[in-house]
């Protein structure tokens, strides 16, 4: 395959999947590493894709939503995944809820519920949920980013880390070949695995790691 022809490929892949990983790209291509770097690295200076370290991504352009038209996008589509997700969520249970406009319908979903306990990194899913005086609301410290209400940051990740958690309401952007969740990192505009092991639930609660579309 020339060049060209493999450059348009990637770009398709990377516009089909939102993010597609170095190894994927050699095995596909049967191409070497350093073949499939240096691909990426002129699509990066051309700003068909955002290179970053591990894989390509679609433009920052593309994906840097702003919150408020987020929270207005799709919003009956949100409000569904929310109810068939708090609908599994038993009244006394431990909680995660993340930063992104879909854990954030989650959080409204709940309301109904009673004696929850939720750890959470956004202010909104906070502000939303302590008007249950029966709720214990933990909200982890870090970087305030001001544009979604998200906390973040290394010691954001350690704080909600020493947590076992029955559920995690993860917000996400896609998922990796490997199983990765994946995020966009709105101060460099690329995508980050997320390690989604820590959510895992606790053994006492029998319950199961399900990822919502």
């Amino acid at each position: 395959m020339k060049q060209t022809q493999r450059h348009d490929a990637i770009i398709e892949l990377v516009k089909k999947q939102g993010y597609v990983s170095t190894e994927e790209l050699v095995e596909h291509f049967s191409v070497s590493p350093q073949t499939i770097r240096r691909d990426l690295n002129d699509l990066a200076e051309q700003n068909m894709i955002l290179r970053h370290h591990g894989g390509a991504a679609l433009p920052s352009s593309s994906v840097n939503t702003p919150w408020h038209d987020r929270k207005a996008t799709q919003t009956e589509e949100k409000e569904r995944i929310a109810r068939k997700v708090a609908a599994q969520i038993p009244n006394g249970s431990t909680l995660f809820i993340d930063i992104g406009t879909t854990p954030e319908a989650v959080a409204h979903a709940l309301l109904g519920h009673s004696n929850l306990r939720i750890v959470t990194n956004n202010l909104n899913v906070a502000n939303t949920l302590m008007a249950k005086e029966d709720f214990r609301i933990i909200l982890a410290g870090g970087e305030l980013r001001s544009r979604d209400g998200g906390i973040i940051g290394e010691a954001t990740q350690d704080f909600i880390a020493q947590f076992r958690l029955d559920f995690g309401i993860l917000g996400i952007s896609g998922i990796d070949s490997d199983g990765s969740l994946l995020e966009f990192d709105y101060h460099g505009g690329t995508h980050q695995a997320r390690d989604y092991r820590k959510f895992a639930p606790r053994d006492a609660g029998g319950g199961s790691l399900q990822i919502w579309p």
